[in-house]
């Protein structure tokens, strides 16, 4: 006897959930830190390489240049469902435009925009109290959390390069 299947996922955090028109974009981890696919990625200083978020360095979105990706075919490693990384001196591959799934704090709805916690660097659709988030721009949540509370969310507009 057949199944019926009626809950789906959006995916893994940092999955690339639509490719019609994502942009893809690799720049060097120079950062001495692991940025994990899914992370907001920001454009350090010397605009020649990416930085995980860090509330001191970041303290607005104007360095923000989009999410860190798996990308299947150029990953360098096999990693799973749980939460993996790229290292320091890896090449990165940034969604600068496209649609992906990314893990998300409270209750999010389409349209709603994405903001960073400075406290933990988490994902909300929640602006909270003036000063403990950063909203970044042209980025808007597409559907609903699934039940592993992670949902496609879209970024409209190219960032930085």
């Amino acid at each position: 006897m057949g199944q019926v299947v009626s809950v789906f996922q959006n995916g893994f955090p940092g999955a690339v959930s639509r490719s019609v028109d994502d942009v893809i974009v690799s720049l060097p981890n120079l950062s001495g830190l692991s940025i994990p696919f899914g992370a907001p990625v920001f454009l350090r200083a010397a605009s020649d390489s990416v930085a995980p978020f860090d509330a001191a360095t970041y303290t607005d979105a104007t360095r923000f240049l989009g999410f860190a990706v798996r990308v299947p075919d150029k990953t360098p490693g096999s990693f799973g469902s749980g939460t993996a990384a790229f290292e320091p001196k890896d090449p990165v591959d940034v969604l600068v435009r496209g649609t992906l799934a990314l893990p998300m704090e409270g209750t999010c709805n389409p349209g709603m925009p994405v903001y960073l916690r400075i406290s933990d660097g988490k994902l909300t659709a929640n602006a909270g109290s003036a000063g403990s988030t950063i909203q970044l721009p042209d980025v808007a949540v597409r559907s609903r959390k699934d039940g592993n509370g992670v949902a496609e969310v879209v970024v409209k507009t190219r960032h930085l390069i």
